[in-house]
């Protein structure tokens, strides 16, 4: 019994030390959405401004174009993900239709830490008068500076430094726009750790992105 009851407290001591060695997210608030609009109406939508996991689609066409706008995301104690994309293949005159993939999380420190990113963004459009925009900051929600701003084409990763207590915004944003005969396509993988992420995760993100240039 004395053998059971001295194991149940070290085996707490253990899992005390380790939530502090690593520490994590607290989130204030989530808005992630997906969304196709056409003429600037929006078609087709879905949102989500729960925290936890999250997946969403959107999407419109005929025979002239189709557009598409994805995401799936997870906001869990220690890490961020977030993976998506927005596309439009237009084959003739049409009117402006525009796919977006968006997420703006608020999350507060729950220490003094780094905090680990990884991402893998991508834009690519054909045509006059289209566009593709991918681009990803991280605010400090109170003072408005900014601790990271990336955008893409590109693949990097890094830390940047938060306070405990303090709150910060994660921003996501992909868009694609047509007017015309067009191929529009950004799409993002996107990871923040609170803890050192594992090689497995490093890997996953990787090959999602080469995976999204191969459907190219």
């Amino acid at each position: 019994m004395h053998s059971y009851i001295r194991a149940a407290a070290l085996s707490a001591v253990a899992l005390a030390a380790t939530q502090a060695a690593s520490a994590g997210f607290v989130y204030q608030s989530a808005a992630r959405e997906v969304a196709v609009s056409v003429n600037g109406s929006v078609v087709d939508s879905e949102s989500n401004a729960a925290f936890g996991g999250w997946f969403g689609s959107a999407s419109s066409g005929n025979s002239a174009f189709s557009a598409l706008a994805t995401q799936g995301s997870g906001l869990s104690y220690g890490e961020m993900s977030f993976v998506g994309a927005s596309q439009i293949d237009a084959s003739g005159d049409i009117a402006l239709v525009n796919a977006s993939s968006i997420a703006t999380v608020v999350f507060t420190a729950d220490s003094t830490e780094s905090i680990r990113w990884i991402a893998n963004l991508f834009r690519d459009s054909v045509g006059t008068g289209n566009s593709a925009s991918i681009a990803l900051s991280v605010v400090d929600a109170v003072s408005g500076n900014i601790l990271l701003a990336f955008t893409g084409p590109s693949i990097g990763s890094g830390s940047f430094d938060v306070e405990a207590g303090r709150s910060y915004r994660v921003n996501l944003a992909a868009l694609s726009i047509a007017d015309g005969p067009s191929n529009s396509l950004s799409n993002y993988n996107v990871g923040f750790f609170s803890a050192v992420p594992t090689p497995g995760a490093v890997a996953l993100l990787g090959l999602a992105g080469l995976a999204g240039r191969r459907r190219r």
